[in-house]
């Protein structure tokens, strides 16, 4: 299986594949029969696809169903969170001394 019919789904029958680059009007028509699905760039962007069209159409562009990891975003996270921790235990260290000791 492909990576469009993995997203995207089976290709209904008499689908014609077209060339939307070249339109800058081109509007997407919604379909009620196709479930939407959301799709994610490489930047953590993300997009809802109404339709079958729609869908290759952005995958064929680089989108993909998993919203892609972003490693440097996941390392300020655990900083901060590594961060917040220490200074917790910190505070609670030297409180609990502080009266131990009293």
């Amino acid at each position: 299986m492909t990576s469009i019919e993995n997203i995207c789904g089976n290709q209904p029958d008499g689908f014609v594949k077209l060339d939307i680059s070249s339109d800058p009007n081109f509007v997407f028509v919604n379909d009620p029969s196709y479930s939407t699905k959301q799709l994610f760039d490489e930047d953590g962007n993300t997009v809802f696809v109404n339709s079958y069209t729609e869908c290759v159409h952005y995958v064929s562009g680089g989108w993909d169903y998993t919203p892609v990891k972003n490693t440097e975003l996941q390392f300020q996270n655990n900083l901060t969170y590594l961060v917040i921790v220490l200074l917790i235990f910190t505070f609670f260290k030297r409180n609990i001394f502080s009266l131990k000791f009293k």
